[in-house]
């Protein structure tokens, strides 16, 4: 069994690993779903800190940590928007995912909401099918100029 994490509150300089976890999260393990174009357009060698910086203002986000290290992050806004939930690519299938989902869940319960929702790549659809999301519609997003299929999913908080 592997060791436990610990879950805790983000905090600015936190950014540079989030930013690389994800994009080895993306280089590493979304890449079974998505084009080599795809994967560069989704997660370019050099990311927009400035714009990261500024989206995760606007966010909860909370991470999950293993021995110091960042090893997954989930973030979501007050409408029930879960935006990033990425977990380490040599710590999936270990609980990550579904114990930082499980945190954003219970602070939007806490809030009152009664729907949460999801713009889901194909790599996170069967996880967030698992959470008791359904898939509302299948759309193609326009990053850099390059189409990627994700789909919009939600769940019905009762």
């Amino acid at each position: 069994m592997p060791p436990a994490h610990k879950l805790r509150p983000y905090q600015p300089q936190d950014l540079g690993e989030m930013q690389r976890l994800y994009f080895q999260a993306i280089r590493l393990v979304c890449v079974r779903n998505y084009t080599p174009e795809q994967v560069e357009a989704w997660a370019p060698e050099k990311p927009d800190l400035e714009r990261w910086r500024q989206k995760l203002a606007g966010e909860e986000v909370v991470i999950a940590e293993l021995a110091g290290e960042i090893v997954g992050f989930c973030s979501w806004a007050a409408t029930g928007f879960l935006d990033f939930l990425y977990v380490h690519h040599a710590h999936q299938r270990q609980g990550i995912a579904s114990a930082l989902y499980r945190a954003a869940e219970s602070a939007l319960r806490a809030k009152g909401l009664k729907r949460l929702h999801t713009e889901a790549s194909l790599t996170a659809q069967p996880f967030f099918a698992r959470q008791g999301f359904r898939i509302v519609k299948h759309q193609f997003v326009q990053i850099r100029g390059v189409e990627l299929p994700n789909a919009v999913m939600e769940k019905l908080l009762v």
